[in-house]
């Protein structure tokens, strides 16, 4: 199946998820743009207080490990990752590739935290569908959205209320997310992937060198790659106002005491 206009192939392990999502994505029923109901406010709020805010993921698999977990339920584990002290909550909802599904975005609500649709979001309707799906937000990846079709989800995230975070791998995609912002388009925050998408290799220094160029007034969120408290601490020196962290938290039998120890030990 061909992508749709605007949605660009990497040359990177990006490409055949983006296949597998075109596919789905066009079995889905359309959805309707309503009248604005995401709580954009309630998830800026979260990741702009003070200190490093912890963004939790909830994904059975990925890509780059395999299995991670065979919970069905993920309600369990989003309300420990609430009690532990994260401030959002982030919900993958691919399916062949993630083992996710978009009901999972309800199933957390429990919780009682903003909720981020992590998805690979390649049309309108894919971001009119987080709304009624339980999402307070949504993940735009530049690396595979041309610049129109990327304004083009920003400002539709936006007219429904929900909160955006804009993906970067380096420098050249850091420009093109601030052009979003300085149209006035609004987003929410811009998050700096460590994963080098051609072979998932980590390398924190990619979020130490792009997190300080972020146009002030932008909030800024590391993500891949963080396992401790010593990366925690990193990013934290490198200025980023919130982490996202899946693989560990999902590997950890108890998430309320691992994130409660990792809040303690980079507040110390």
């Amino acid at each position: 199946m061909s992508l749709p206009a605007g949605v660009r192939l990497t040359g990177t392990r990006l490409d055949p998820i983006l296949q597998s999502v075109a596919v789905r994505a066009g079995e889905r029923q359309p959805v309707e743009k309503i009248d604005a109901a995401g709580s954009l406010e309630l998830f800026r709020t979260a990741l702009g207080a003070p200190g490093l805010s912890l963004i939790a993921e909830c994904k059975r698999r990925a890509p780059s490990v395999g299995q991670l977990s065979k919970e069905v339920d993920l309600a369990w584990r989003a309300q420990a990752y609430a009690r532990g002290g994260a401030a959002a909550l982030s919900i993958l909802t691919e399916e062949e590739h993630f083992g996710g599904h978009p009901r999972d975005l309800a199933a957390v609500q429990s919780a009682g935290l903003p909720r981020l649709r992590k998805d690979f979001l390649i049309s309108t309707q894919m971001v009119l569908e987080s709304v009624p799906m339980g999402a307070d937000g949504v993940l735009l990846i530049c690396a595979c959205l041309e610049d129109a079709l990327l304004e083009e989800l920003a400002v539709c995230a936006r007219e429904q209320g929900l909160f955006t975070l804009v993906e970067i791998h380096d420098e050249a995609e850091l420009e093109r997310a601030a052009r979003l912002d300085c149209a006035s388009i609004g987003i929410g925050a811009i998050g700096v992937n460590a994963r080098d998408l051609r072979d998932f290799s980590i390398d924190l220094a990619t979020v130490e060198r792009i997190v300080p160029l972020i146009p002030e007034g932008v909030l800024s969120v590391a993500e891949s790659g963080l396992y401790g408290p010593e990366d925690l601490l990193r990013v934290r020196a490198a200025g980023a106002d919130a982490a996202l962290v899946g693989t560990a938290l999902m590997r950890s039998e108890d998430p309320e005491a691992t994130l409660r120890n990792w809040s303690e030990a980079i507040e110390a």
